[in-house]
């Protein structure tokens, strides 16, 4: 085989490569948007502890004077890591008093948790990579959302701007999501993650 075909033959592969790569499947879409969901809740929870408690592969951005962060960064965020950081958190307590101080400490924990739990996430499955920027609402400070969420009141809409590449063994292939999601409590007090206007690979 000649430089001229060999070359010919390099530029079709080349050519070729984008068309054949891997698509997500919608299962890899919806493992990908589960743990872009149950990882921005974590980061919530994880930035209400006292003090604020740093999980692996994530960075939180704030402005000078603000109380709360404006966005996230995320780099090989592992949800089996962050599984792990919480089980060892959640330890029983020997009395009432000690298990009230460790809910005042994380006072969201147990629901970043129970996410993290239900989806059974181990490490190495899925990580993320990307950005995650907030948007509170007005007037919403850490103290007015810590006073919230330890007494039971109602949590606000908190929008959850996402441009997240997750990958790992429980995908087939790498799947970029792009677009928002909604963080509250419903009528029955229950906290909800709303996925809205999401893109999947730009589409």
């Amino acid at each position: 085989m000649n430089r001229q075909t060999i070359g010919l033959v390099l530029i079709l592969l080349l050519v070729i490569a984008p068309l054949t790569a891997a698509k997500p499947s919608e299962r890899d879409i919806l493992i990908a948007v589960t743990a872009i969901s149950d990882a921005t809740i974590a980061n919530v929870a994880a930035y209400l502890n006292t003090p604020a408690l740093n999980l692996p592969g994530s960075i939180f951005e704030k402005e000078a004077r603000a109380t709360l962060p404006k966005a996230l960064e995320l780099k090989d965020a592992d949800l089996g890591i962050y599984r792990k950081t919480y089980q060892s958190l959640n330890k029983p307590q020997s009395n009432f008093l000690l298990s009230l101080l460790q809910s005042a400490k994380g006072p969201l924990n147990d629901v970043a948790l129970l996410f993290l739990d239900t989806h059974e996430w181990e490490e190495g499955q899925v990580s993320l990579t990307g950005r995650v920027s907030t948007v509170w609402g007005e007037g919403v400070t850490l103290a007015s959302l810590m006073t919230s969420v330890v007494t039971g009141g109602a949590i606000n809409p908190i929008e959850a701007i996402v441009d997240v590449t997750a990958a790992g063994t429980r995908l087939s292939t790498d799947v970029s999501i792009s677009g928002s999601f909604l963080l509250f409590t419903d009528q029955e007090g229950y906290f909800v993650i709303e996925p809205r206007e999401l893109k999947v690979n730009g589409e």
